[in-house]
């Protein structure tokens, strides 16, 4: 059995960390979280890896329970934070974390996801899962304030040709655009809610899902914006 969470914090996860820990996580993809190196005490895990621009607010991929992690690309510029993570212990994973890009804005948010998706293919197979925080809702691809080098669809569509599949809508049947829970409540409002957040794994993988907990608005709104996202796997 392997428990993967994936939650952007809101930062400072050092003092948010105990709240996801009680649910025995074996991986984890935390955005928006501090730099394990400058700061703070992280015996809880077994090995770590992070990758950001600001010490306050990058992306980690932490292990426990013996598990350990180590980036696959040490250049990860092209895709900024989304990055490919080779796991011992545990599947292979591409970490998500889908920012603004200003520089070039063709590769924001979900075209970061695509961008990673084209530059690790022959990382991202059967055995990855792609998780994290996507920041996009496959609503937004009719109206982006300029073109993307590729939106929602065409990265769902990368994903399915390689054999993966988000495993919420896997399970609840449900259409991309029609999630009825959501990982984010902009400006922590509950009524500006969205579904942005998405573990995608293959068909088998799915299969062997014992449990999957998307975060409530009660519980967790204190804590951040963003609801984790919580599955067991039968397998590892």
């Amino acid at each position: 059995m392997t428990t993967f969470v994936t939650w952007n914090c809101n930062m400072a996860f050092r003092k948010k960390r105990d709240q996801i820990l009680r649910y025995d996580p074996d991986v984890l993809v935390i955005q928006e979280c501090e730099n394990p190196a400058t700061r703070g005490d992280w015996s809880a895990f077994s090995d770590w890896v992070w990758v950001g621009e600001n010490d306050d607010k990058g992306l980690g991929v932490f292990a426990r329970n013996g598990i350990t992690v180590e980036l696959a690309d040490d250049d990860v510029t092209e895709s900024r934070y989304v990055v490919p993570v080779e796991v011992d212990g545990a599947r292979n994973l591409l970490a998500v974390w889908a920012m603004n890009d200003e520089t070039e804005p063709r590769k924001r948010y979900i075209g970061q996801v695509y961008t990673a998706l084209r530059q690790y293919r022959d990382f991202v197979n059967l055995d990855t899962i792609v998780a994290g925080d996507f920041n996009w809702n496959v609503e937004w691809d009719e109206s982006p304030k300029s073109p993307l080098c590729g939106n929602f669809e065409q990265t769902v569509k990368i994903l399915n040709e390689i054999g993966l599949e988000s495993v919420y809508h896997s399970r609840t049947g449900a259409e991309f655009g029609e999630d009825d829970d959501p990982t984010f409540f902009m400006h922590k409002k509950r009524v500006r809610n969205y579904h942005i957040g998405y573990i995608f794994v293959s068909e088998g993988v799915s299969e062997s899902v014992r449990e999957y907990t998307v975060g409530t608005y009660d519980k967790w709104i204190d804590a951040s914006d963003h609801m984790p996202t919580i599955v067991r796997f039968d397998t590892r």
